[in-house]
């Protein structure tokens, strides 16, 4: 019986599986430790998953069908996915950290030069510096 380690894209830490989660909206894995909007202070990753809130949006993602809720599978208020971290808890999606590659293709974007323009000043500048 394996231990399982995953790294938190956040703080970089490997940290046991039961405290990193997967944003779903994003997708980065995420650390209890640097969750936001942290309401529930657990140290478990399962404790931050998305709550059932009705909406078509989540019946159509989660595929719930009525049949589901009326046999009490899916209750409004509870969780309906705790093998992952909601978006109101990532630091990414609410917009109090910055994912430093999606950075870098923002800046590529918007600094007007090609990609492979900037990718070869960047190799000749490390030439530079190693000499």
């Amino acid at each position: 019986m394996g231990v399982e380690y995953h790294s938190c894209d956040k703080c970089s830490e490997a940290r046991y599986e039961e405290y990193v989660g997967r944003c779903t909206s994003c997708y980065a894995s995420l650390c209890t430790h640097c969750v936001v909007n942290d309401d529930i202070d657990s140290i478990y990753a399962s404790q931050y998953g998305v709550i059932f809130d009705g909406s078509e949006k989540q019946r159509k993602e989660y595929d719930i069908k009525d049949e589901h809720i009326e046999k009490g599978w899916y209750v409004i208020g509870e969780k309906i996915d705790d093998s992952s971290i909601a978006p109101q808890y990532c630091p990414y999606c609410q917009c109090t950290a910055i994912d430093e590659s999606r950075f870098v293709k923002f800046l590529v974007a918007h600094i007007g030069k090609p990609k492979e323009e900037l990718e070869a000043m960047y190799l000749e500048e490390k030439r530079l510096q190693n000499g």
